[in-house]
C-alpha cells in the first residue's frame, strides 16, 4: 500500500460550493432519463456510509484514512446540491423516487466489500450520469456535474487502488446489479439526432468503464477517461474532465 498515491489523489480536488442556478430546457427526449439520473442521487450518502465500514474494520494508514475522510465530506456536498438541482426543476419529489429506492436496497444488501460496492458505483454508475447530465441537462445541470466530476474522479482513483491494496475484486453478480442501475436510468433516453441520445450508447459506456476502464465512446468530450479497473498506476491519477 502507497500512502503517497492516496495523499496526492486529495491534494488535486479543488473546492467548491454548492449552488445551482435557475432551471433551464433541457434536451428533448431527455427528460425522463435526466429525472431519473437525480433520483438515484440517494446512494451518494451510502457511499460514505460504506467507506465508513471500511474505515471500522481495516487497519489503514493515515494517509488512506484522511482519503476516505475526505471522500465522506465530498458525499455529503455532493448530497446536498443533488437535491438542490431536483427541487429547482420540480423532480423533488418525483415519480421515479420509488424504483430508484429499490434499486438503492439491492446495492444495501449486496455482500461484496463495501469499498467494492463504491468503486464499482462511482466508476460505472455515476461516471455514467454525469456526463449524460452534462450533454442533455441545459448550463444548470452541466455545472453541477461539472463540479461533482472532480471528487469523483478522485473517490474512483481511491477506492479502486484500496480495492486492489486490500485484495477485494467485484463479484459477476455486482456487475449484473451495475448493469441493471444504467438500463433503469437510461431507458427512457431517446434523443433524436444525436449519436448519444439512445440508451445503448451509455449501457456500452458503463460496460467499458468498469471492464476497461475506459469509454472510448466518450473520448471526444473528455468525460469518461479512467485507467484499468483496480489497475491504477501510482504516478498517474485518471481524468475525468
Amino acid at each position: 500500500m502507497n500512502p503517497r498515491f492516496y495523499i496526492d489523489t486529495v491534494s488535486r480536488k479543488r473546492p467548491w460550493t454548492p449552488t445551482v442556478g435557475d432551471p433551464d430546457p433541457v434536451r428533448e427526449g431527455s427528460e425522463l432519463c435526466l429525472r431519473r439520473a437525480l433520483a438515484c442521487r440517494i446512494l451518494e450518502l451510502d457511499v460514505a456510509d460504506w467507506l465508513e465500514t471500511e474505515l471500522s474494520r481495516s487497519q489503514l494508514p493515515e494517509p488512506v484514512m484522511a482519503a476516505l475522510r475526505s471522500n465522506q465530506a465530498d458525499e455529503v456536498r455532493h448530497d446536498q446540491v443533488l437535491n438542490m438541482a431536483a427541487a429547482a426543476y420540480g423532480w423533488d419529489p418525483s415519480p421515479d423516487d420509488a424504483a430508484a429506492q429499490a434499486l438503492r436496497q439491492e446495492w444495501l444488501a449486496h455482500p461484496d466489500p463495501p469499498v467494492v460496492k463504491a468503486a464499482v458505483l462511482e466508476s460505472s454508475v455515476f461516471f455514467v450520469i454525469l456526463p449524460i447530465l452534462r450533454r442533455f441537462g441545459g448550463v444548470t445541470l452541466r455545472v453541477v456535474a461539472r463540479d461533482i466530476s472532480g471528487d469523483e474522479t478522485a473517490h474512483a482513483a481511491i477506492n479502486r487502488q484500496l480495492s486492489a491494496d486490500l485484495g477485494y475484486k467485484f463479484s459477476p453478480s455486482l456487475s449484473r446489479l451495475r448493469q441493471r442501475t444504467v438500463e433503469w436510468i437510461v431507458d427512457p433516453l431517446q434523443v433524436v439526432g444525436d449519436p448519444q441520445g439512445a440508451p445503448e450508447f451509455w449501457l456500452e459506456c458503463s460496460d467499458s468503464l468498469l471492464e476497461r476502464g475506459t469509454a472510448p465512446q466518450l473520448r471526444d468530450t473528455r468525460r469518461a477517461s479512467m485507467l484499468a479497473f483496480f489497475e491504477v498506476d501510482n504516478g498517474r491519477i485518471p481524468r475525468y474532465t
